[in-house]
């Protein structure tokens, strides 16, 4: 169950356990709407948890597809993936290195931005719960 299954299962155990918490009770026993509780309050003390999340599954799916595509279990020529580059450019090491090379360092960068980017916004999304 790699799919958006996983994140609507995540999100509505979080968001359950949020609905039982101090501050959902608060508002609602001040007469808050439904919307404003689950926009204004709900959402942001999720949303970080369901960051880290995405940015744990998307290196790991960008992984998947690489080494898919480096056995030929993927796309298929004429459309081209980095695993397909990754794995033609094995025959060519010696004499052309950088059509393995390059395939690699793209998949690399991809992957460690993205978890680069995840950490900063969880970053952000934390010290905005914490001052909230």
């Amino acid at each position: 169950m790699d799919g958006w299954e996983r994140y609507a299962r995540l999100a509505r155990g979080l968001i359950l356990s949020a609905e039982e918490s101090g501050y959902v009770q608060s508002m609602q026993m001040i007469g808050a709407s439904s919307p404003r509780i689950y926009i204004g309050q709900i959402l942001p003390n999720i949303a970080g948890a369901l960051v880290v999340h995405l940015t744990l599954n998307f290196p790991r799916t960008i992984i998947l597809e690489t080494a898919l595509s480096f056995l030929g279990l993927d796309v298929q020529p004429p459309l081209t993936s980095l695993g397909q580059m990754l794995g033609q450019g094995r025959t060519y090491l010696l004499n052309a290195w950088w059509m393995s090379v390059m395939p690699g360092f793209v998949i690399f960068a991809t992957t460690i931005s993205v978890c680069i980017i995840g950490d900063w916004l969880r970053d952000r999304l934390d010290s905005y719960t914490l001052t909230r």
